[in-house]
This record gives C-alpha cells, structure tokens and sequence, in this order.
C-alpha cells in the first residue's frame, strides 16, 4: 500500500539515483526538481548536504556550458537567426544586460522559466568577462537553491501538518507547486514592467 513512510523509505534506499536526477535536473532546469528534493529533504530521506553539492555541480556544468556555447557560436556562427532571437529575447526581459551582467544574470535564474539559459548562452556570446559571470553564477546558484530547497521544505511541512494520508498529502503538494507557479508568474510580469518603465 502506498503511504507516505513507502515514499520515504523508497527515496531513501534510492539516494544515490535522486541525487543524480538533481544534478541532471540542474543541467536541464532545475526548479521543479530542486522544489522536490525539499520536499524529501523534509521526510528525511535525501541528506541536504548532498542535495546541495548535486544542485551546485549541476548548476555549475550547466552556466559553463551555456557560457562555452554562447561563446563558440559568437565565433563561428554569429549570424544566425537563433542568436538574434536569443539577443532580442534577454534584452527584451533583462534590457540592461551589457551594463549590468552581475544583476542580470543573478536576476535571469529566478526569473521566467528558461530565461536563465538564454542568459547563459548571451553571457558566452557577449563575452561577459568571466570573473564576473563565475562571481554572479555562484551567488545565484546558492541563494536560488536555498530559496527553492525552503520552498520544497515548506509545502511538504505544510502537507503533513494537514494530512499523513498520501492522497491528501499528495493534492496538497499539487495545489502548493500551481500557487507557487502563479506567484512566480505575477513576480515575474511585475518585474518585466518594472524593467520596461526604467527604459
């Protein structure tokens, strides 16, 4: 039967794979996944020094990738229509990117989802000095993961202070990830004005 301890338990005799799946996550995107280890973080079965280094190697492979990218595509094929989409997309979301990268690419990670690697790849191809784009990559990637690891924590402590039966608990799960998608979504607009007003 499944029960909540079942879960628990399962995560746990699984830990080395959903430290993977982070570290994967982080390469792909990462805020779903890292909500998630939160929420086992709270039940006890993934050790939060090991969800933390697995999001910061993930996130750290994914910004040099992107920046590595976006550097080789500036050389070689600078003329391509994706680029002049992604160039026209971060500035339209992150329009003092050139004279502000720190803010900008600290910004991009808890910003729309996705906007982050277009960020990356647009830091590569302006050729963002490194020193900057390691100091703001490394900053955000800490702060964003304590954010979200907290959030994760939050709704499974909010769950189970409602509910231990796994139906339940499982909906309230549910409804807390569209609340916190909404709220990302209204943050995210009033940003996009606020960016758009100081042009």
């Amino acid at each position: 039967m499944l029960t909540i301890n079942f879960i628990r338990h399962f995560a746990s005799d699984n830990a080395i794979i959903a430290y993977l799946l982070i570290l994967l996550g982080m390469v792909i995107e990462g805020e779903v996944v890292v909500v998630l280890a939160g929420i086992f973080t709270h039940l006890g079965s993934l050790n939060i020094f090991w969800v933390i280094l697995f999001i910061i190697i993930g996130g750290g492979l994914k910004s040099f990738f992107g920046y590595g990218l976006g550097y080789y595509l500036q050389k070689n094929h600078s003329d391509k229509k994706f680029l002049l989409r992604t160039e026209k997309r971060v500035n339209y979301f992150l329009p003092n990117f050139i004279n502000k990268p720190f803010l900008s690419l600290f910004l991009a990670r808890f910003l729309i989802l996705g906007m982050h690697s277009f960020a990356l790849i647009y830091a590569g191809y302006k050729k963002i000095k490194l020193r900057t784009f390691i100091k703001a990559e490394a900053i955000s990637i800490l702060v964003w993961s304590i954010v979200m690891l907290s959030i994760g924590y939050f709704f499974s402590y909010t769950a189970l202070s409602i509910s231990h039966d796994i139906r339940k608990f499982l909906v309230i799960i549910l409804i807390c990830f569209i609340a916190f998608f909404i709220i990302e979504k209204i943050v995210a607009f009033i940003i996009e004005l606020f960016e758009t007003e100081e042009l």
